[in-house]
């Protein structure tokens, strides 16, 4: 018998199955000990979590991202970036009513309930996927279990985060005091407060973090709003679509301002009622539709405001001698510190999930806090020792953000589904096809952009 042939046989069983097993929902099997739920917290600390996890101090990037998208293409083209997001997460999750594309999609969900387990890491999702699928594809599903988890246990956004706290108080404090210190010393003083954020555990217990932060980003964007409307805005001069060169910038910081990948199945494992994550509305949709009226309206209005002057960050186009603007870079360093706890919590998990079995039980506690602390430790090291770390770090981002964010979605909606189940003309492997290659095109000018940024930096 042929290979397709089993294929086709195999799944044909295992599509049987599922209409025996139709009674089993992996949601009320989930026994966890402490669920992300104080209260309200359940679905609305989740919120939270979710839009900490795309929302940092990248909004007050948007106008220049608007600027180089153009303020009709630049909008639209938002809105059609999230939309593209909240469609990949469903890709990878339960979508029963998706108000993105309006259509049913195959997911970790369903391979839960076919296997009959409450749930799967991100890893876990394309391990079943490629073993449900051709016995072609099925030693792939340990490669791609490798690459996610080894990806996700660097620490990238907290390597970031350190260097941009330290960056800011170097800024602030060098600038208004007599002091002459080396920024390795700040991106130190910033470690003390990261011990205790980092050390903390359960996910439920970072929500009141990941409020503040949001909130005090929230303060960000109302301070700089006061600057952009001290002044009529003007429409002169002002694009509506992006050039070829322009459009790059605009699509890598636009898509990527959505991007928390890496926090989506840790977030929704722990939740009490993960049935409110997707569907409709859904957290995930709904905390995308937010995301992006406030980052076009931001970007809009900042783009009329400075027209071509615009800056990386709008902050920089506000008079820095003036206390009000010292104030938005303490609150945006704040805010940083404050969100490193959920970031650090996926990496410190994956790591757990691999050592504690060889770890004795009475020992666990104190492991966790050897393994939190080294890391921590390692992060600042790196910090310390190439305060550039973000250009690097970017390269690596350009590289591996497409894939988790994109391709990874479409690999396991695709073997999911294969080989007869696209619907109508194959539009759905033809939709997966034409996501692919916009990942492709991410890839390969992030890439380039900076390698670019990297050569300027030694130059």
């Amino acid at each position: 018998m042929s290979i397709n042939a089993t294929s086709k046989d195999t799944l044909t069983e295992l599509r049987a199955e599922d209409e025996t097993q139709e009674d089993y929902d992996p949601y009320k099997h989930r026994t966890i000990s402490k669920p992300n739920s104080w209260i309200s917290f359940s679905t609305f600390g989740t919120f939270v979590h979710v839009m900490k996890g795309a929302m940092g101090v990248g909004i007050l990037s948007m106008p220049f991202a608007i600027r180089n998208g153009g303020l009709l293409f630049g909008v639209i083209g938002t809105f059609l970036l999230g939309m593209l997001y909240s469609h990949c997460v469903h890709l990878l999750l339960k979508s029963r009513c998706c108000i993105v594309f309006r259509l049913k999609v195959d997911t970790a969900y369903k391979i839960c309930k076919r296997e009959r387990v409450p749930m799967l890491t991100f890893a876990q999702t394309l391990d079943r996927a490629c073993a449900l699928g051709s016995p072609r594809i099925r030693p792939l599903g340990k490669i791609f279990k490798n690459i996610v988890d080894y990806f996700l246990m660097i620490p990238i956004s907290s390597m970031i985060y350190m260097v941009f706290v330290g960056s800011t108080l170097h800024d602030v404090i060098n600038a208004r005091t007599d002091l002459d210190w080396d920024v390795r010393i700040y991106i130190l003083l910033a470690a003390v407060p990261a011990i205790g954020i980092t050390q903390v555990r359960e996910i439920k217990y970072l929500v009141p973090f990941s409020a503040i932060a949001t909130t005090l980003i929230f303060a960000n964007v109302v301070i700089s709003l006061y600057y952009i409307f001290k002044e009529p805005l003007s429409f002169d001069d002002r694009d509506l679509f992006p050039t070829f060169n322009s459009l790059t910038t605009f699509l890598g910081a636009a898509y990527f301002a959505f991007d928390a990948t890496s926090l989506i199945f840790p977030v929704s494992n722990q939740m009490k009622h993960p049935e409110h994550y997707l569907g409709c509305p859904g957290i995930v949709n709904v905390n995308n539709i937010c995301l992006a009226i406030l980052y076009s309206f931001i970007g809009v209005v900042g783009y009329l405001r400075y027209g071509d002057e615009i800056q990386g960050s709008i902050t920089l186009n506000f008079p820095q001698e003036e206390n009000l603007a010292m104030v938005i870079q303490v609150l945006s360093a704040v805010a940083i510190l404050f969100s490193i706890g959920i970031f650090f919590y996926v990496p410190i998990e994956i790591v757990w999930r691999r050592v504690h079995d060889r770890i004795p039980q009475k020992w666990h506690v104190a492991a966790q806090t050897g393994i939190r602390l080294l890391y921590l430790l390692g992060i600042v090291g790196i910090a310390c020792g190439v305060p550039d770390i973000g250009t690097f770090v970017g390269f690596i981002g350009a590289v591996f953000n497409p894939i988790l964010a994109l391709w990874f979605p479409i690999i396991v909606d695709t073997i999911y589904r294969w080989p007869g189940d696209f619907g109508w003309m194959k539009w759905r492997l033809v939709k997966n096809g034409l996501m692919a290659l916009f990942g492709l095109y991410l890839l390969i000018t992030g890439t380039i952009s900076s390698v670019e940024d990297i050569i300027d930096l030694y130059k």
